[in-house]
């Protein structure tokens, strides 16, 4: 339910548009041989429309492994590593709110398709040492075509209807992450570079790409019943069509705080800057509030009640709200979701 602004459906009038079931399995043939994969249907109002997708399917080959350290690859469609939540996003108990961090993960804009998974090899390596771990991963993807859906939601149904072809191209995402004493100091850092290229018949938009490159850090503190996490990202769009080149930079972060007051029951409060030119500061930023409780009866067991303040209109579904243009610069959303893992 939302007032201001649409939010996955015609939330101004309630609604149950949003909705993910997946299956997944592993399979390990060999001690150095690991096969995993999933399938998902994801209802995120008019941006995702329920259909079953592969959501990621690679085999790990674990090349080194020792008592304290490994070296291994992945091939196939797998799971990008993105600031702490990413390539855990696709269940609701790693997610620490029923949205991803909008900042930095850009939730409401329809980027999940590009940013959790890619298609191509990974390589990833570990080291472990007196209560303390270091990992490092990183994704370098063949060019992979954009969905219909996926243009509508970036683009906006204008510029869908005469694109003909959408393209991601050489995506690549680096991550080192280092924990502290068994996991209570943690810190991440990830770098990302892709291009995405648009095909179209039409004149003066007929070739368009765009390159985006930047960084998120992460540092995350876990206490006895509090835990404390921050991260901030900027990211560089270099935009080139035939009337010339234009560069923004997105800037974006958090400090959320989360508290377990009883084993089943976490409080969370997290407050979200971006924004969408550094040069136009005061014209494109936004602030998001956040506060949720989470209840989890049994480990199958899950209900998330989150309330949601946004002043401005980053990560808004514009796709949500093409009868109610222009976007409001003030929404509320309050949003209840159960979920179940077996």
């Amino acid at each position: 339910m939302s007032d201001g602004n649409n939010f996955y459906g015609d939330s101004q009038r309630g609604s149950f548009d949003y909705s993910e079931a997946a299956i997944n399995s592993t399979w390990r043939t060999t001690p150095n041989l690991n096969f995993a994969g999933q399938i998902l249907s994801r209802n995120a109002g008019s941006g995702d429309n329920g259909s079953v997708k592969l959501d990621f399917l690679f085999a790990d080959i674990k090349a080194v492994e020792s008592d304290n350290s490994g070296l291994g690859f992945r091939i196939g469609r797998v799971r990008n590593a993105y600031g702490f939540y990413n390539d855990t996003r696709d269940v609701l108990f790693t997610r620490p709110t029923i949205l991803m961090p909008q900042a930095v993960y850009f939730e409401g804009n329809g980027l999940r398709e590009l940013l959790f998974a890619s298609d191509g090899a990974q390589l990833y390596s570990y080291w472990d040492a007196n209560e303390n771990s270091t990992s490092f991963n990183l994704t370098i993807a063949r060019n992979n075509s954009l969905s219909a859906d996926t243009i509508k939601t970036l683009f906006g149904p204008s510029a869908a209807a005469v694109i003909h072809k959408g393209e991601l191209r050489t995506p690549i995402f680096g991550q080192i992450l280092h924990s502290r004493n068994g996991g209570d100091t943690k810190f991440a850092l990830t770098i990302l570079d892709a291009q995405v290229d648009l095909h179209s018949n039409l004149g003066t938009f007929a070739e368009f790409s765009l390159d985006a490159s930047g960084y998120v850090l992460s540092a995350q503190k876990n206490l006895a019943t509090w835990s404390f996490t921050t991260e901030y990202s900027l990211i560089t769009i270099n935009s080139h069509r035939s009337q010339g080149s234009r560069i923004q930079e997105i800037e974006a972060g958090y400090l959320q705080a989360q508290y377990r007051l009883r084993p089943s029951i976490t409080l969370t409060g997290r407050y979200e800057l971006s924004v969408l030119d550094r040069d136009r500061r005061n014209e494109t930023d936004s602030h998001n509030l956040v506060v949720g409780a989470r209840w989890t009866p049994t480990p199958n067991w899950i209900v998330d009640v989150n309330i949601y303040g946004l002043r401005g209109t980053n990560g808004i579904p514009a796709i949500d709200n093409e009868e109610n243009m222009p976007l409001n610069e003030r929404t509320e959303i309050f949003a209840i979701m159960l979920g179940y893992r077996f």
